[in-house]
């Protein structure tokens, strides 16, 4: 029994790093159902990176966010919400 309780104590402390390293942050990205729910925090819409967010510019429309907040909200919305596939989600004129 000891043996067993020792592999388990040592089985936590190996993966006990691993538990933490996510974030708040990380852990938080909300699911939008709309557009509409989206823009209503991020009125310009949100980008996968600067490259994307700077095409988005060059097509006419506002620069979206692209913190890391942001960012992370279009990975979890994107499949639904980039419609175009061109790596911003509900971008705005």
């Amino acid at each position: 029994m000891t043996k067993t309780f020792r592999g388990a104590v040592a089985a936590l402390a190996l993966t006990a790093p691993l538990l933490i390293m996510t974030t708040p942050a990380e852990a938080a990205a909300p699911t939008f159902r709309s557009c509409d729910a989206l823009t209503a925090k991020w009125p310009k819409g949100v980008a996968k990176g600067p490259v994307a967010a700077a095409k988005a510019v060059r097509d006419g429309y506002s620069r979206p966010a692209t913190t890391k907040l942001a960012v992370q909200v279009y990975w979890q919305n994107y499949r639904s919400l980039d419609r175009d596939r061109d790596g911003t989600a509900c971008e705005n004129g």
